[in-house]
């Protein structure tokens, strides 16, 4: 299971990489918005069961068409209810797509399929409207992903996720480097220099890299007011040929699939919750204060519900997905003190939410 989920993550995880903290605001605009896509592309390639519970494409149909009827009738549905229904339809559409995958007459039913693709893109539609005709949240974004991802009941992940708490946990206790914002800089390029000197080609070196990254980049946050809008794409470029390394390492057989995919992963949900909580303590204490800034820390503040799919929140431990509604909680409050600083009153950030669930369910 693993190995073929390590496979499909990738992308993904290097586009995590790429979705930092310190890139530019007009770019990262655009950036974001490219990653988001990308991410629930992804995000609805998990495995399936193979099961189904048709025996002909043709019944297979007419369950797919009484279920759009019934959808069709759905309105002003509550975050929960919506979630209920996200659940049934993705049942009935792995189903639907076993039966179809194991039906050996695809000339006979070819008219069939056809009109499954269209139900399904009716589905769609429908399931748009009952998430946009009702006013939605960022913490609504969250627990969509999380009690509609695919991977919330899996006990193997589940495992290997209790597995890795441990080692994330003792990071705290890791003291970062001091210095100023220049010298962090500088003794962060040193690090990623030497490490792909060095290569990453066991769990230990991984596990070393990864606490030692942690501590550059909890240092790094430290100077974030200053260091938000400035171009670092230097850094970004060697992290992504770290983690590249990590991912070889896996290939080779040096490192098991698991630990490269849980470990790195974790990782990267590790670096958008502290990041996202540098910028609420930075917003709370007034450190943000030239429209740059601003700018730069509003798409950071977007960070969470843009970059994590369903895999990533399977793997979030309690507190961190805690923390994340703590934090969806004073979004609204957080980017309106921005805007001011921008000087602008615009409140089209209130239809984000309604927007992000859309992606997401653009791509089932």
């Amino acid at each position: 299971m693993f190995k073929g989920l390590f496979n499909e993550k990738i992308e993904l995880i290097i586009k995590g990489v790429k979705c930092k903290s310190y890139s530019k605001t007009h770019g990262q605009c655009v950036k974001l918005l490219a990653v988001c896509l990308a991410i629930v592309t992804l995000a609805s390639c998990g495995e399936k069961t193979g099961n189904s519970m048709f025996q002909a494409v043709k019944n297979a149909a007419d369950a797919y068409r009484s279920y759009l009827s019934e959808v069709r009738k759905e309105e002003n549905l509550p975050t929960e209810r919506l979630i209920e229904k996200i659940n049934d339809w993705q049942s009935l559409r792995d189903s639907v797509s076993a039966c179809i995958a194991k039906d050996t007459a695809n000339c006979i039913h070819a008219n069939y399929e056809s009109e499954i693709r269209g139900l399904h893109d009716s589905l769609r539609i429908e399931f748009t409207r009952l998430a946009l005709e009702k006013s939605r949240t960022f913490a609504d974004v969250l627990l969509i992903k999380e009690k509609t991802s695919q991977y919330r009941q899996d006990t193997e992940l589940a495992q290997a996720v209790t597995d890795a708490e441990p080692f994330f946990r003792s990071l705290d206790s890791v003291a970062p480097c001091h210095g100023n914002a220049k010298q962090t800089v500088s003794i962060y390029q040193s690090f990623l220099a030497n490490t792909l000197k060095s290569g990453i080609d066991s769990k230990d070196k991984m596990l070393a890299f990864i606490q030692e990254e942690d501590r550059m980049f909890r240092s790094f946050l430290s100077h974030l007011p200053e260091l938000a809008d400035a171009d670092l794409s230097a850094i970004t470029n060697e992290t992504e040929k770290c983690c590249l390394s990590v991912f070889q390492s896996a290939e080779g057989g040096k490192i098991s699939y698991r630990d490269a995919l849980v470990y790195t992963a974790r990782r990267t949900n590790r670096r958008i919750i502290l990041n996202v909580l540098a910028c609420r303590n930075d917003i709370n204490q007034g450190n943000v204060k030239t429209e740059a800034q601003a700018r730069a820390y509003v798409w950071m503040l977007l960070q969470p519900y843009v970059a994590l799919d369903g895999f990533s929140v399977a793997i979030l431990s309690d507190m961190e997905r805690a923390t994340l509604h703590a934090v969806a909680d004073r979004t609204p409050q957080m980017i309106s003190n921005l805007n001011k600083i921008i000087g602008t009153d615009n409140d089209q950030w209130q239809v984000l939410p309604g927007v992000l669930i859309k992606i997401m369910l653009t791509s089932i």
